[in-house]
């Protein structure tokens, strides 16, 4: 029995330098899954390094021509999130320049607007925000909005004042209730502080999958996957390979994320508030699950240019899937189910829980045992698959 186990022992360590050599002799795997990760976590964020869209060009219709409006626009252009580069004589004039993509936005004061303010009126202020964009409309509503609340309460307090209010009571009675803002977590709301963490995880699994298609369908080709695999043919021979197999990725995937969490993310300032060693426990059943997919899969790649699927497939699903562009508490049940079929959905969740929430691993313990469990999933058809490209190998 010892002389059988220590066996089954040695085919995991031969199985896991073979892995091992394998990808780093093929040079499309290591360009995919050893280079592109790394590229992807330094190139994107130092593309989304500044965090916050800022100085958006506008244009300005100033129809009214008053001190109010100058004021007014003075204030806009203050703000840092819009910078005005053109002031239009018609809405037509501005509807060119943003046409030709010189403006994202045009705000527009109407005739009269300094007027009708002076007699007690609400006079309207048009602002034509680009919605294609979502953080230019954003960053541009969001300035317009506050310099015109600013503007509004301005012109309320110094009228309590003329009436007879000192400048405190006018102040108060503008702001009766006094409302104090405070973003948790993504403190500067950056852009790719909410992203990138998420982007690591799914260029990990995607690239890993791909990588392990390019080498299954390059094993099928050339009818060596039994060559390299001798010992599957055994009883229980898909275990020790298996398990031989998943560590080489542990290994490489594992080194990957290290890069990303402890080099990338402190070089451009993303926060990271969990216990650095949590983190990489809390990875391993998510490394371990795309490790017995990518060998799952391997039942559909019978050539290398099969594995192309993979990027189509794993990439943008599994984005919008975790739920970073759309809230998953809004997803349908049947879409939530299929989200939970991709590894990435609940490393993602957990991911952030620790990096941006500070959040321990005791804490979140029911995920981690949720992963651990579509791990054994894939663990079982990961080891059916193996078998059954044994038999197919053999010609049986």
């Amino acid at each position: 029995m010892l002389k059988v186990l220590l066996e089954y022992i040695s085919v995991i360590g031969k199985t896991f330098l073979r892995e091992i050599r394998l990808i780093l002799s093929d040079s499309a795997v290591k360009s995919s899954y050893l280079i592109s990760p790394i590229i992807v976590g330094f190139l994107y964020s130092y593309i989304y390094s500044h965090e916050v869209v800022t100085k958006i060009p506008i244009a300005v219709v100033d129809q009214d021509q008053s001190q109010m409006t100058h004021t007014l626009t003075r204030m806009l252009n203050s703000s840092q999130q819009v910078k005005i580069n053109h002031s239009a004589t018609s809405l037509l004039e501005a509807e060119n320049l943003f046409n030709l993509g010189k403006v994202k936005g045009i705000i527009l004061f109407p005739k009269d607007f300094s007027r009708d303010l002076q007699r007690g009126e609400v006079p309207s202020i048009a602002v034509y925000c680009d919605a294609s964009y979502m953080l230019y409309y954003k960053q541009f509503l969001t300035s317009v909005t506050a310099s015109v609340g600013n503007f509004s309460a301005q012109i309320e307090v110094n009228k309590l004042m003329a009436s007879g209010a000192s400048q405190r009571q006018a102040v108060a009675s503008r702001r009766p209730i006094e409302t104090i803002s405070v973003p948790l977590f993504n403190i500067g709301s950056g852009y790719a502080t909410f992203v990138m963490p998420v982007v690591f995880l799914i260029a990990i699994q995607t690239l890993q999958i791909s990588a392990m298609g390019v080498l299954g369908g390059t094993q099928r080709e050339r009818k060596s996957f039994i060559k390299l695999y001798p010992f599957i043919k055994r009883p229980l021979g898909a275990i020790p390979v298996l398990l031989g197999r998943s560590g080489a990725y542990m290994l490489i995937s594992m080194i990957l994320m290290v890069i990303q969490v402890g080099l990338v993310m402190g070089l451009f300032n993303f926060p990271q508030r969990g216990n650095p060693f949590e983190i990489f426990i809390f990875l391993i059943p998510f490394i371990f699950s795309v490790t017995f997919l990518g060998i799952f899969l391997m039942n559909f790649f019978k050539q290398r240019e099969d594995a192309i699927m993979v990027v189509t497939i794993f990439s943008i699903p599994s984005l919008f899937l975790c739920g970073v562009s759309w809230p998953t508490l809004a997803f349908p049940d049947w879409i939530k189910g299929i989200s939970y079929l991709f590894p990435s959905t609940l490393a993602v969740k957990g991911f952030l829980e620790i990096t941006q929430f500070g959040a321990s691993l005791i804490e979140i313990k029911e995920l981690w045992m949720q992963m651990w469990l579509t791990c054994f999933v894939y663990f079982i058809l990961a080891a059916l698959t193996l078998k059954r490209l044994a038999f197919v190998s053999l010609g049986k």
